[in-house]
């Protein structure tokens, strides 16, 4: 039986909680005033699916001018941690993908790939009772690029579904499928572009079967 390889990004695809986090920058950099706090969140929602800590590390020297210690990207991660996770841990999985997830057919082998902090995502996940249906979870601080490495090894048979530019160039520059999980947040990204793209996990298996004919 060959085994089809499906990778997964996390905000915004496994769960819905892109919003929570791109409130969140707004409000960890409101302390330096209201024109910075916009500018973290628009650069946050130009580059979601890359680490925070990359983000921060921007935001830190291109618009606030200050010197980055690890004592300052330590406050940041923990005011963001605690404005998001709480929040986070309380959404549901969608009900039609924790169906596939739980009920998937043994040839579809599982993964995360996520610009969440690695033990961040494998508490989240295990929290969420999904840990154990992934074969592998990545998190940063390796980029998306070093997961999808990981993960194919020698056989490019896999998609990736993200919801972020990161995702798709991830995707594109490794070879391998690229489905658009499209919300409110990223509805104008790579507009113009042939992408195959879904609002939901309705027909999920449906729709893998246009990427896959082996039946």
């Amino acid at each position: 039986m060959k085994i089809h390889k499906i990778i997964f990004d996390f905000d915004g695809v496994v769960l819905n909680s892109h919003n929570i986090k791109t409130k969140a920058f707004y409000k960890i950099f409101l302390q330096y005033g209201k024109r910075i706090a916009l500018k973290a969140k628009k650069y946050h929602e130009t580059n979601t699916g890359i680490s925070r800590y990359v983000k921060f590390k921007y935001i830190l020297k291109k618009f606030l001018k200050k010197k980055i210690t690890k004592n300052e990207l330590d406050k940041l991660n923990h005011k963001f941690k605690k404005i998001c996770l709480d929040k986070i841990l309380k959404l549901k999985v969608p009900k039609l993908l924790l169906n596939f997830i739980k009920k998937r057919d043994e040839k579809y082998h599982l993964f995360i790939s996520t610009g969440t902090p690695h033990n961040e995502i494998k508490k989240i996940l295990k929290i969420k009772k999904i840990f154990k249906y992934f074969k592998g979870v990545y998190g940063s601080p390796d980029n998306k690029i070093q997961h999808i490495k990981k993960i194919l090894r020698a056989d490019k048979n896999a998609i990736f579904i993200g919801d972020s530019m990161e995702d798709y160039k991830s995707a594109k520059y490794m070879n391998i499928n690229f489905i658009l999980k499209v919300h409110k947040e990223n509805k104008n990204i790579l507009r113009g572009k042939n992408i195959f793209k879904i609002k939901n996990y309705k027909n999920f298996n449906k729709i893998l079967n246009n990427f896959y004919n082996d039946y």
